[in-house]
């Protein structure tokens, strides 16, 4: 396939899930172009999005005719499309944990994601409260579970390689590093080691508004 590839965007750049769409595309060293979609009712975009995606939710990737939602999916149809340099796990086993853990962040740890959203990471100065205890026990799984999968300064926990699922379980992180949350320095090693790639650095440094989304 040579139609080229357009990755939709929220306005704040913030999103793990628009980094894990766009570190794919980077990794796999496609060419693509990004434009901000307008996600707010009766803007016009989002009820194309919903035309195309079915579900309207960004990041959607743009692939000539094929409109693609959810990170997830967009993430597994490049691995599947270009099996060549693989963005997934190699191997069957650790690729199957990798989908279980991406969708249990997904869709675990509310509390968290809410006391501390992705906009802290780029927006430190916002001021904070404490977190709730629901958060902090939210905080506490996700350290047990970065205990557990060996996150270290390698910035790979799957086999011998990067792969997303260190995208995604790094930004995790941030959200408690960049607000000065206690994590242990292996796992800050981990963080650094990952936020250092190049490919996650180019959205890290990619121009974003001046202020926080409201």
């Amino acid at each position: 396939m040579s139609e080229t590839f357009v990755l939709y965007v929220e306005s704040s750049w913030s999103s793990p899930w628009v980094c894990s769409a766009f570190v794919a595309l980077r990794e796999k060293q496609l060419e693509f172009t990004t434009s901000m979609a307008m996600l707010r009712k009766g803007a016009g975009m989002i009820e194309g999005m919903h035309e195309r995606t079915l579900t309207g939710t960004a990041p959607v990737l743009q692939h000539g005719s094929f409109w693609l939602a959810e990170s997830l999916a967009i993430v597994e149809y490049l691995d599947e499309l270009y099996p060549a340099t693989r963005i997934l796990p190699g191997d069957l086993r650790d690729r199957a944990r990798a989908r279980q853990l991406m969708t249990w962040m997904r869709n675990e740890h509310e509390a968290l994601r809410r006391e501390r959203p992705s906009e802290r990471v780029f927006y430190p100065s916002v001021p904070i409260a404490p977190l709730s205890p629901d958060a902090r026990h939210a905080a506490a799984d996700l350290l047990r579970v970065t205990e557990r999968l060996g996150a270290d300064e390698r910035g790979y926990v799957f086999g011998d390689r990067f792969s997303i699922f260190d995208v995604e379980l790094a930004f995790a992180l941030m959200r408690l590093v960049s607000t000065e949350h206690p994590v242990p320095d292996v796992a800050r090693a981990y963080v650094r080691a990952v936020w250092s790639r190049p490919s996650v650095r180019a959205f890290v440094e990619h121009p974003r508004p001046p202020n926080p989304p409201v």
